[in-house]
């Protein structure tokens, strides 16, 4: 349990927190319009240069898209890769945007997420239109990792978002779905908060409020 009584800022994670994802649907999304035997012998976790890439900004979308041209089917249109990439994006569910706006009432909010400028797009988008108010407008400050140039669990990324917004390690909470994030902020002064796989932020609200 985390001492409430000394935190005074709170950092949420996106995916698995705050979005559901589900990575296996943008590789079978990919299955069907990549070629056959580039499909059957590619190894998906060589597959994550591209998306470590992406996140910490040193591709942008002609190489991104460049680099998945060369593997899908000739007919393949930017838009499709599109899709398919954005596939493992779900949904931002409503009992968790009822729960962020609580925390903004306790805390200073802040939300930083290793994501990429296609899902940036998608998830505000979709957010926009399911709930008419901007993502960004539930938090102090958004940082998203393809933007400061560092993902977690880089330290770095953490000393960018407390000097960028003023805040005390000490006086800081980082909530994430992944251990070694959670170990990373513990590392450098913030207590942490685990999200259980598979569920998302209802399963720690209760530490928090």
């Amino acid at each position: 349990m985390i001492d409430q009584q000394n935190v005074k800022n709170v950092i949420l994670d996106l995916g698995g927190v705050l979005v559901d994802i589900e990575p296996s649907n943008t590789i079978e999304a990919f299955k069907r319009i990549m070629q056959p035997d580039i499909y059957e012998s590619i190894n998906w976790e060589d597959a994550t240069e591209a998306l470590c890439s992406m996140e910490v900004g040193k591709w942008d979308k002609s190489q991104f898209f460049g680099y998945f041209k060369k593997i899908c089917k000739p007919s393949v249109i930017e838009e499709e890769i599109i899709d398919a990439w954005n596939a493992m994006v779900l949904e931002f569910p409503h009992e968790r945007v009822e729960m962020v706006k609580s925390l903004a009432q306790k805390y200073n909010l802040f939300l930083l997420s290793n994501t990429n400028e296609i899902h940036i797009s998608c998830f505000e988008q979709d957010f926009k239109n399911r709930y008419h108010i901007h993502l960004p407008d539930l938090f102090s400050k958004v940082f998203y990792s393809s933007e400061i140039g560092f993902r977690k669990p880089h330290a770095e990324s953490f000393h960018y978002v407390l000097n960028h917004a003023g805040i005390i390690a000490e006086e800081t909470v980082m909530v994430d779905d992944r251990e070694d994030n959670c170990r990373m902020a513990e590392s450098i002064g913030m207590q942490s908060i685990k999200v259980p796989e598979n569920s998302g932020l209802e399963a720690v609200i209760g530490e928090l409020l």
